[in-house]
């Protein structure tokens, strides 16, 4: 696991100096606390940070092919690395390392920039290829592992976080107008967005070849996995068949991602996705399993006691700790760390438990991937229920849903539901997972920057949200978007920031093309979902621990709101951001918040989150 950074000049007329990619490095300590290492030569820079995970003493990167052509700097596990090196030796390949990290130079001289198809893992890597005088890019397929890419003529740098790309002058870091109206939306910034102007993400199971030209760079781009790509082979299964062979791809998941030199634990929520893994990491014989769980003082966000439980079930040495509002106020200035604004507040417990768990061991493996893979979240159900009313015409929809909004507010019990009834099909995910511009928290914004959100009008990140193929479709929108940009955002940049490393044994794309090409029905029943992973629990964990409501990883954000965090709140939102916010708007919103008719927890944290970004940025870099 590493942070890795890098320049290349690729007109080749202008030297890239070693000092560049250390200082973009530097920025990235956290994620590599163990080793850093270089290569510079001439229009080209790589550079890593590495925490330890996969032969200690002989895994420094960068990596070398035998000829010393092709070099890579990798951030990330190969999990096959064992059979891909057995077969990579038997066609004559030589590997001076134990890491798993040296089959991506040796894969790529047998399948050049197609290597990727061949690793089952998460990374993200920059491969240098001397010869052909060319860098490849790649991104694994659900995005686990980030890459941030930034251009200017001929000159293109990437990096695992963007705080390393804006040490570079030329670099534009100018506000995103496009990024920032998204986040305030979804909480997050979605696809290849970013909050600024000049630095883009690479897009989950996609690489890009670079060549070193005299006319206008370019890349070739390849998407090599997407979820929806999903066919089976052969007749469709039954049921019982499904159960067996997602049983089958669990185990084989979990057990490659037990493959490591230094301690190893898990996450334990007490839901059905974590248990699930850690059912599994004894089914594969993991010695002395270590579990670490969160727990918060208000008992309807606590589930540290079906935690617990569940550990006692297993048999697992078990570790919690409570977070309170106090804990939480010292975590909001790391929230800036996250270079982009992010507004999920499950990242507060998210960084406690990867803080917990560093204490003993050096990777943790998780359960995320559940909800969005077996069809957990309750936006599924309310989808469907959505569809008894598509039998009257959209225009009919539309002019009830204005007249109701007109008559009640949003912070009032069903205004959220006649809002949405005016929205088409095809994007009533879209109406379900973000808010509106006519609410009341984009009236918290100041005239001035809703303006400035209008600005660009150029990208339309709404059209991914488009369910093309009904409401069955969303699953694969939530693995695209939500899982990407915002589940696997929060849990690297948490873990990483205490240099943990955090496996997702739940997002082996084996087990997503055999369970995304199953029917809704194997999934879902109309009420509750995640009916496979359900019946392999069964029988493993105490039943009150799968049959109890969905609580997600919540902390009691209203509670801290009103209470250990108000007045920073309102200081960030009155004070330190004036040109920002609203005054009247901010006030009205925190009436709403006190109310709790709507939860507009979440509207309010998201515009709290927003505040501390801005707070980060340079006065020269502000718009308003």
């Amino acid at each position: 696991m590493c942070g890795i950074a890098g320049v290349v000049h690729l007109n080749g007329q202008e030297p890239v100096l070693r000092e560049q990619v250390e200082g973009m490095t530097a920025t990235l300590f956290h994620r590599g606390p163990d080793d850093d290492g270089f290569f510079v030569d001439e229009c080209v820079g790589l550079g890593m940070r590495r925490l330890n995970v996969i032969d200690l003493a002989g895994g420094s990167q960068p990596i070398f092919n035998e000829s010393g052509r092709v070099c890579v700097v990798f951030n990330g596990e190969i999990y096959n690395y064992r059979e891909l090196r057995r077969r990579l030796e038997s066609r004559g390949h030589v590997f001076s390392t134990d890491t798993d990290t040296e089959v991506i130079v040796h894969q790529y001289e047998e399948d050049g920039a197609s290597c990727v198809k061949q690793f089952v893992g998460m990374f993200a890597f920059a491969l240098w290829d001397a010869e052909r005088r060319q860098l490849l890019l790649a991104r694994d397929r659900f995005g686990v592992k980030p890459l941030y890419v930034a251009e200017s003529g001929a000159k293109l740098a990437f990096a695992s976080e963007i705080k390393a790309l804006r040490t570079l002058q030329w670099v534009d870091a100018a506000w995103n107008a496009a990024g920032l109206a998204a986040y305030l939306s979804l909480n997050f910034t979605p696809g290849d967005l970013t909050a600024f102007r000049g630095v883009r993400k690479l897009s989950p199971g996609t690489t890009e070849v670079w060549t070193r030209a005299t006319s206008q760079p370019h890349a070739i781009r390849n998407t090599y996995w997407a979820p929806r790509q999903a066919r089976l082979d052969g007749p469709q299964p039954s049921l019982a068949a499904a159960r067996d062979r997602v049983s089958e791809l669990l185990k084989d998941s979990v057990r490659l991602r037990l493959r490591s030199d230094v301690p190893l634990g898990a996450f334990l929520s007490g839901g059905i996705d974590s248990s699930c893994v850690v059912a599994l990491m004894k089914q594969c014989g993991a010695p002395d399993i270590r579990t670490f769980s969160i727990g918060f003082e208000d008992a309807k966000y606590d589930e540290s006691t079906y935690a617990s439980a569940v550990a006692t079930a297993l048999g697992t040495t078990h570790r919690s700790m409570t977070v309170t509002g106090s804990d939480a106020q010292e975590l909001l200035g790391t929230l800036a760390t996250f270079d982009d604004p992010f507004g999920d507040t499950s990242a507060i417990p998210t960084y406690f438990v990867s803080r917990l768990a560093r204490e003993s061991v050096t990777v943790a493996l998780s359960g995320d991937g559940g909800d969005e893979l077996f069809v957990g979240y309750d936006h599924y159900r309310r989808l469907r229920a959505y569809r008894a009313w598509d039998s009257l015409p959209l225009v009919f929809r539309r002019a009830f849903s204005h007249v109701g909004a007109s008559m009640i507010r949003e912070d009032r019990r069903g205004g959220g539901l006649v809002r949405r009834l005016g929205a088409p099909e095809d994007l009533r995910l879209l109406s379900l997972v973000s808010r509106s511009p006519q609410g009341l928290a984009w009236g918290a914004l100041s005239q001035d920057f809703r303006e400035f959100l209008a600005s660009d009008t150029e990208i339309d990140w709404r059209d991914a949200y488009r369910l093309q193929g009904g409401t069955e479709d969303a699953r694969f929108v939530d693995q695209e978007r939500f899982l990407v940009d915002d589940v696997m955002v929060k849990v690297d940049r948490a873990s990483m920031a205490v240099s943990l490393e955090a496996r997702e044994p739940l997002l082996d794309h084996r087990l997503a093309d055999y369970v995304n090409a199953l029917p809704m029905a194997f999934h879902h029943n109309g009420k509750i979902g995640k009916l496979l992973l359900r019946d392999f629990l069964a029988g493993l964990v105490p039943p009150a621990t799968m049959n109890r409501p969905k609580m997600g990883f919540a902390p009691p954000v209203r509670r801290w709101l009103l209470g250990p965090l108000r007045d920073r709140a309102m200081r960030l939102l009155l004070d330190l951001c004036p040109t920002a916010f609203n005054a009247r708007g901010v006030r009205r919103l925190f009436e709403a918040l006190e109310v709790d008719q709507r939860r507009f927890d979440l509207a309010v944290w998201n515009l709290l989150c927003l505040a501390i970004w801005i707070e980060a940025q340079p006065e020269a870099s502000r718009p308003l």
